[in-house]
């Protein structure tokens, strides 16, 4: 039976694997020869989650791999369960912040698109304003909505994400750019008969907008 390979182990073989001496690894992460020694014996409980991450890049390996908890005669949870408390919530923390970083996105907030076409606002890349909370996998980008011509569906005030492109099907809903006036939040429909672009609100209280092609340039496709 194969003989599970320790924390410290690992480390060692993936540092002489890449022919490093242990102060040559240490010197990558701005540690001492007796910090990297001192996990390849094993002690590992104070090992930054920050150094784990830095070393598992630098070996390109995941951190979990690393850690040793991918040895296929255990699983994690066996392993998990084998820890004394102390350790089992140092690997229940380091594991959730993976967790959170991993589905984490963050997509730049670019100001304001109007949902009323007669008051329409151009919003400014703000780079350093992000959204990062329930932001829809294909996004890339997000406005806030300005108006209620989109109502009932997006509110005046509403985050609205979309997925850069500059084409979108009949009916979809997009961010779209008009010449000399702004950015705005619309259903978008082409007349081929009259080649005309439609803007469509969603509330009633507002008329269709129809404008020559190439006085439109969309940004991109919302997204949910």
């Amino acid at each position: 039976m194969k003989t599970l390979e320790t924390m410290g182990e690992r480390i060692k073989r993936l540092r002489l694997e890449k022919g490093l001496t242990q102060e040559e690894l240490g010197n990558r992460f701005g540690l001492k020869r007796a910090a990297i020694n001192k996990y390849e014996k094993g002690n590992v409980e104070n090992m930054k989650r920050s150094i784990i991450e830095e070393m598992s890049n630098f070996f390109q390996v995941s951190p979990s791999y690393l850690m040793a908890l991918d040895e296929t005669e255990s699983s994690i949870e066996s392993i998990y369960n084998k820890l004394e408390p102390p350790r089992q919530a140092k690997v229940y923390s380091f594991a959730e912040a993976q967790l959170k970083q991993q589905n984490k996105k963050v997509v730049p907030l670019y100001g304001a698109t109007a949902a009323n076409p007669i008051e329409l606002a151009y919003g400014d890349v703000d780079l350093d304003t992000t959204v990062e909370t329930s932001v829809p996998d294909k996004a890339d980008c997000a406005l806030v909505v300005k108006g209620n011509s989109m109502e009932p569906e997006y509110q005046d005030g509403d985050i609205v994400f979309y997925k850069a492109q500059p084409t979108v099907e009949n009916g979809e809903m997009a961010i779209v750019e008009i010449e000399g006036t702004g950015v705005t939040l619309k259903k978008v429909y082409m007349n081929y008969d009259d080649n005309k672009i439609i803007l469509r609100s969603l509330n009633d209280d507002y008329d269709d907008r129809e404008l020559e092609p190439e006085k439109v340039r969309i940004l991109g496709k919302v997204v949910k």
